[in-house]
């Protein structure tokens, strides 16, 4: 009975850990402002937009101000936090970096400025060229300006064609650039839609930065901490009848519609940049064909009594164990593409991992010990003795 009750303790808390799991968003404070009166921080043309619609983009770091006149120029200021970095915005065809032109921005700390442009022409910093692109400048001198805790970007260009449904590229880099014009890597981008032909801001319904935390804390609530944890409950709790495989069922159904949210985000963050990372796709392919497997062996599941009980058995432990441990390989797998620099994730799985990790020691050794003092009991001899006479 004691082991009972441990037992059901262990249960409890791994189904308490289960229901608060959870992952918050890094919230990054509004450094960027649209109440900034540009006729007192730049000259003209950029002062002349003070006037007009400005958007905080970027989960409201930096704020974006533009004009398109009918000679297709668009005068454009950017601003956000300075911090002695470069600050990129860049103009593509198809919302992806390589094949862009961008322009960079800086503040060396003896508050000399610049300003170039750059054309990608991959993702190496060899392949991004100093000075080239495809953007061309007016005779309106680009302006960089550092009031206060912000750095203003102002320049003005002149396009082919009227800009519409515009996709932008905003990067923030490790560094000034090199003497050389080299442009040491980014360290955080994302891209953004404008709608240039009227003055506002049209954004896509996720950005690529949010995709990848959704993506990466669906799969980790999904694969690695709910389906994991249904197993542990088939495999240690089964003298709790028929308690088990209700939980057992409910938790592995929670994890398995958890785990198409995450393929869905998924599929959507691999459209939207254009990610090459067939390794992750097709393990998390493969898990998603064996989860549903799963769940159609539960709908066809035999009664207790049938002949094919036991193959139904073979089948079904086997596909969830191999599901099970290819989802927990693949959100290993994502954390070295996808959200490779998401420090939140990467903790927050960690923890879930070591705590079920812990849970699984545990319950083993209760449940060994529990089989070897029932074979202790079943091999003592009987005490007492019954003596025929006759």
């Amino acid at each position: 009975m004691a082991v009972s009750n441990s037992s059901k303790k262990l249960l409890f808390s791994l189904l308490c850990f289960i229901s608060i799991v959870g992952f918050k968003l890094k919230l990054t404070a509004s450094s960027a402002t649209c109440c900034s009166n540009l006729r007192a921080i730049l000259p003209p043309p950029y002062s002349d937009l003070s006037s007009l619609t400005c958007s905080l983009i970027w989960q409201q770091k930096f704020s974006f101000r533009f004009f398109q006149d009918r000679e297709n120029v668009t005068t454009i200021v950017l601003s956000g936090k300075h911090d002695h970095k470069w600050i990129g915005i860049g103009f593509s065809r198809n919302g992806r970096m390589v094949g862009s032109s961008a322009v960079v921005a800086w503040v060396e700390r003896d508050g000399v400025s610049g300003l170039r442009q750059y054309h990608l022409e991959g993702k190496n910093m060899s392949r991004v060229i100093p000075n080239k692109g495809d953007l061309r400048f007016t005779t309106a001198s680009p302006v960089v300006v550092v009031h206060g805790d912000l750095l203003y970007i102002g320049f003005q260009l002149q396009f082919p064609t009227s800009l519409a449904y515009q996709p932008i590229l905003l990067a923030i880099g490790s560094a000034n650039p090199l003497p050389n014009g080299l442009l040491p890597k980014h360290i955080n981008s994302t891209t953004t839609y404008i709608e240039f032909s009227s003055a506002h801001q049209k954004t896509q319904p996720m950005e690529p930065n949010d995709l990848r935390r959704y993506h990466g804390m669906t799969a980790i609530i999904g694969w690695g901490v709910v389906t994991p944890a249904g197993l542990l409950v088939a495999r240690y709790f089964r003298h709790m009848e028929p308690s088990w495989y209700y939980i057992h069922s409910s938790v592995q159904f929670v994890g398995f519609f958890v785990g198409i949210i995450s393929i869905s985000i998924g599929r959507n963050l691999y459209q939207r940049i254009g990610a090459v990372f067939l390794a992750h796709k097709f393990i998390g392919y493969t898990v998603f064909f064996l989860a549903g497997l799963e769940v159609c062996q539960f709908v066809g599941r035999p009664s207790s009594d049938s002949k094919r009980r036991q193959c139904w058995n073979f089948a079904h432990y086997w596909v969830g164990r191999i599901a099970m441990v290819m989802g927990v390989m693949n959100i290993f797998v994502g954390f070295h593409g996808v959200a490779a620099n998401d420090w939140t994730l990467r903790t927050g799985f960690g923890i879930s991992f070591v705590t079920l990790l812990i849970a699984v020691i545990v319950l083993e050794a209760l449940r060994r010990r529990e089989n070897a003092l029932q074979e202790s009991i079943v091999d003592q001899p009987p005490v007492f003795q019954v003596i025929d006479k006759r």
